[in-house]
């Protein structure tokens, strides 16, 4: 009996080692979506400048302050992409905002800046999420920016570091404020 039960213990932890070890490490965390190619045609060097260097950038983690690959935030993030494709912008979002020629939300084009009022500070009371805390004199205030990178995506850098979203997701469709774009003649 005692042999019996030796046997069965023995099997058991024979299969329990085995299979801890076909579990293995687990899944590496999620990177950020790819980037998929953009199509090249009528590509003029700064484009492809700018999207040699939004691929450095996906997946970075959240910096405030940050303009690097290492760490960065939205509007250092929008500052280090263009400053990679020539174009010298300010550093903060509102200065952004004010710089370039607008651009309507249907004629947005790849390397087309975004700005939103979703990460907005008022009088002490926190970020406004998606225009729920607004009161009205806020609601053109500026505060997030992002890249639009066409088919209605854009690249932004939130706490959650450097990734793709969706322009048509709720938060983003209410919160929009405008666009710019920075490349003299066009993109």
């Amino acid at each position: 009996m005692a042999t019996t039960y030796r046997r069965l213990l023995g099997a058991a932890l024979a299969a329990a080692l085995f299979l801890a070890g076909c579990a293995g490490a687990p899944p590496p965390k999620p990177r950020a979506e790819p980037l998929a190619p953009l199509p090249q045609v009528g590509r003029n060097s700064r484009e492809v400048a700018l999207e040699r260097a939004l691929g450095e950038f996906s997946g970075a983690p959240y910096v405030s302050g940050g303009t690097s690959p290492d760490g960065v935030d939205c509007s250092g993030l929008i500052q280090a992409l263009y400053h990679r494709a020539g174009v010298n912008l300010p550093r903060t979002v509102a200065d952004q905002y004010q710089a370039g020629r607008p651009v309507a939300r249907n004629e947005l084009q790849f390397g087309d800046v975004v700005f939103f009022n979703r990460y907005c500070q008022t009088r002490g009371r926190g970020p406004i999420l998606a225009g729920i805390l607004s009161s009205g004199a806020d609601d053109d205030e500026v505060c997030h920016d992002g890249i639009y990178l066409g088919g209605g995506r854009f690249m932004h850098a939130s706490p959650r570091g450097v990734f793709i979203s969706r322009m048509d997701a709720e938060v983003w469709r209410v919160s929009y404020r405008g666009a710019r774009r920075y490349f003299p003649g066009g993109n």
